[in-house]
């Protein structure tokens, strides 16, 4: 019975789309893109932590170089930043992979299982950037949140998706 269910839907199908084809296939595609674009997604804001989206429809997600410093979390600005270890106050806002969020008290990023505080050395694979760049990857959202909080570069630190952050021995 089972098998000739299936024979009948698949004779269905393929007299359907052999009657109307080009009609189907284009509401095919329209649906699969349209279901495709809402599950892209926005990156988060959990606290002062900013995050990118789960992962990205389209374009890449990420750049190769590294990205670390000393994690400084600003309670006047409400800002978490990389520090550049090497050059004093050059610092930058940043934005975690998907699934970081903030603990208030001691304040701390959760991440990838571990608890990042201030003070902490953190290194991973991403780049810096400028606004424009993070929309793209994170959206307006979370971008307009970094810019805020961005020194006289406009430039934030921005982890791959995906990418996995590790605390760095100092």
């Amino acid at each position: 019975m089972e098998s000739r269910i299936n024979i009948v839907v698949t004779s269905i199908t393929r007299s359907t789309i052999r009657t109307h084809g080009r009609a189907v296939r284009w509401l095919l595609i329209a649906s699969l893109v349209t279901v495709l674009a809402s599950c892209s997604g926005n990156g988060e804001i959990d606290g002062p932590v900013l995050t990118s989206p789960r992962f990205l429809l389209f374009g890449g997600g990420g750049t190769d170089a590294d990205v670390g410093g000393i994690l400084v979390f600003d309670e006047n600005t409400r800002c978490l930043f990389l520090e550049h270890e090497e050059i004093e106050n050059v610092r930058y806002p940043v934005i975690w992979p998907a699934g970081a969020s903030w603990r208030a008290d001691p304040p701390a990023v959760k991440l990838q299982g571990q608890l990042i505080e201030p003070g902490m050395t953190v290194l991973g694979g991403g780049g810096y950037h400028q606004h424009e760049l993070i929309k793209e990857f994170a959206g307006t959202t979370v971008a307009d949140a970094a810019r805020a909080c961005a020194g006289p570069t406009g430039e934030i630190a921005f982890f791959n998706i995906g990418s996995n952050v590790k605390v760095v021995a100092d």
